[in-house]
C-alpha cells in the first residue's frame, strides 16, 4: 500500500502557491461548479475533513489538463485517488453511488480481485487464422472489452483486428490467456480500492511469469498506462522482466523496422479524411519522455500520402477534450455536455474520429444515439482503421531460420 498510497494529502500539495491555473483549465469547471485551486487552498488552510465529507471530489473528471498546465507539476488528480481511499474508508462514502451501468463493469473487476475466483474466459471470438498460445515471448492482454458485450457491441472488433495485426506480423503464437485478469486500472482511479488493484496486479504478475512472456501488448489507452506506470510502482522488476507496448507503439515500430508498409485498403479504396481522439490515459498521464502520441501522427502523415487527409481537432494531444467519463464514473448530463463539445470538434476535422481507447469509443455513440448531427461521424479504434492499410513487406525470423 505503501507503493501506490499517500494519506497526507497536505504533503502532495504543499507545492502549491494558488496560481490558479488549474482551475482555468479545469474541463469539468465548464459544465459545473467545480474549482481545484479552491479545493487545494481548503486543504492547506486545515480544512481537509471538511473537503473529504463534502465528497466534491467524486466530481473531479481525472483527465488531468491541470497537471499539464500546473508550473509545480501537482498531480492534483493522483490527489484524488488518494482522496477516493479516504472517503470510502475513513468516511464511509459509497461511490457506487457514481458509478455508470450500475457497476456492472467495475464489479466484474473487484470480483476478479479475490483470491479465489479464477475466470475463464470465451475465447470464441478468435479468429481461425490466427494460432494463439498458453506461452510465448508475446501476449496480447484483451482486457475487458469482451465483458462490454452485455450491452455494447461496438468493440467487437478490436481484439480481432489486434490479433490478425500481430500475427500477420509474428511467426510464433501470440499468448492470448484463458485466465486474464482485469488490469485493475478502474477500481485504481474511480473509487480508491487500492488493495484490490494490488490484489489484481499480483495476479496477473503471477500469468506474466508463468507464460514466459517478455512484451505486453495492449489496445486499451488505461491497459497502457496501467501497465506501464501503475505495476513497476508494485513490482521494482518489473520493466526488468516485461516490455509494455501499445499496439500504436508495435505498429510503429515494426513501420520503422521495415516489416511492414501501409497501402490503399483494396476492399474500399476509399480515401478517409480523419481526426483521432487522445484518450486521457496516453496524452496527458504519461512522462513526458514517451512519445506514443507523435508517434501516431508519424503513421498519420505517411497515410497522407497514399491519399488520406489527416486533420487535427482544435484541441489535441495534452490539450484534448476529454470524453467526459473516466473509469465508468460520472456518466451524466454534465459529461455529455463535454462529449457534445468534442464530437462538434471532430465533425469540423474530418468524415471518421480514431481513438484508442474502448470507453471513449462506448461514449461518444452513446451521445451519437441522442444527436442525429453526429450520426454520420465514423468512430473507429486505431486496430479497425489500419488493419486493412497494413502491409507486410517481411516476416519476422524465428531463431535458427537465419539458415
Amino acid at each position: 500500500m505503501d507503493k501506490v498510497y499517500q494519506p497526507n494529502l497536505r504533503e502532495l500539495l504543499k507545492k502549491c502557491y494558488q496560481c490558479a491555473r488549474c482551475t482555468g483549465v479545469c474541463q469539468i469547471s465548464k459544465v459545473q461548479y467545480f474549482r481545484p485551486s479552491r479545493i487545494i487552498q481548503q486543504i492547506l488552510e486545515g480544512f481537509e475533513e471538511k473537503v473529504l465529507q463534502s465528497g466534491v471530489l467524486w466530481d473531479c473528471l481525472m483527465c488531468n489538463s491541470c497537471l499539464q498546465n500546473c508550473p509545480e507539476e501537482i498531480n492534483f488528480a493522483d490527489i484524488v485517488r488518494n482522496a477516493k481511499h479516504l472517503m470510502v474508508h475513513k468516511y464511509g462514502q459509497n461511490p457506487e453511488e457514481c458509478v455508470a451501468h450500475k457497476g456492472i463493469y467495475t464489479s466484474i473487476s473487484e470480483l476478479m480481485s479475490k483470491l479465489e475466483v479464477n475466470p475463464k474466459r470465451d475465447l470464441s471470438w478468435i479468429p481461425k487464422d490466427c494460432e494463439i498460445a498458453k506461452e510465448g515471448k508475446i501476449l496480447y492482454h484483451v482486457g475487458c472489452t469482451p465483458f462490454f458485450k452485455f450491452e455494447f457491441d461496438e468493440l467487437e472488433n478490436v481484439p480481432i483486428s489486434t490479433l490478425r495485426i500481430l500475427s500477420k506480423i509474428e511467426n510464433e503464437p501470440i499468448v492470448v490467456l484463458e485466465d486474464e485478469y482485469c488490469c485493475g486500472h478502474d477500481l485504481y482511479w474511480g473509487q480508491g480500492k487500492m488493495e484490490e488493484f494490488i490484489a489484481l496486479a499480483k495476479k496477473n504478475m503471477k500469468n506474466f511469469e508463468r507464460s514466459g512472456i517478455s512484451t505486453i501488448i495492449t489496445t486499451c489507452a488505461e491497459g497502457y498506462r496501467t501497465f506501464k506506470i501503475e505495476y513497476p510502482k508494485i513490482f521494482e522488476d518489473f520493466n526488468q522482466k516485461f516490455e509494455v507496448k501499445h499496439i500504436i507503439e508495435y505498429v510503429y515500430e515494426q513501420w520503422k523496422a521495415g516489416r511492414i508498409t501501409f497501402k490503399i485498403d483494396e476492399k474500399t479504396k476509399e480515401k478517409i479524411n480523419f481526426t483521432f481522439h487522445d484518450p486521457c490515459r496516453m496524452s496527458r498521464f504519461l512522462p513526458k519522455s514517451n512519445t506514443i502520441m507523435q508517434k501516431t501522427r508519424e503513421i498519420f502523415l505517411q497515410l497522407e500520402h497514399l491519399g488520406y487527409k489527416f486533420t487535427e481537432m482544435e484541441h489535441n494531444q495534452e490539450n484534448a477534450l476529454c470524453c467526459g467519463v473516466s473509469s465508468w464514473m460520472n456518466c451524466n448530463e454534465r459529461s455529455k455536455a463535454l462529449r457534445y463539445k468534442r464530437l462538434s470538434e471532430a465533425k469540423v476535422a474530418g468524415d471518421t474520429m480514431v481513438t484508442s481507447c474502448p470507453k471513449c469509443i462506448l461514449h461518444f455513440n452513446c451521445l451519437q444515439n441522442d444527436y442525429d448531427e453526429f450520426s454520420a461521424l465514423k468512430i473507429l479504434d486505431f486496430t479497425e482503421f489500419i488493419i486493412n492499410l497494413v502491409q507486410i513487406t517481411q516476416k519476422k525470423k524465428i531463431k535458427g531460420d537465419e539458415q
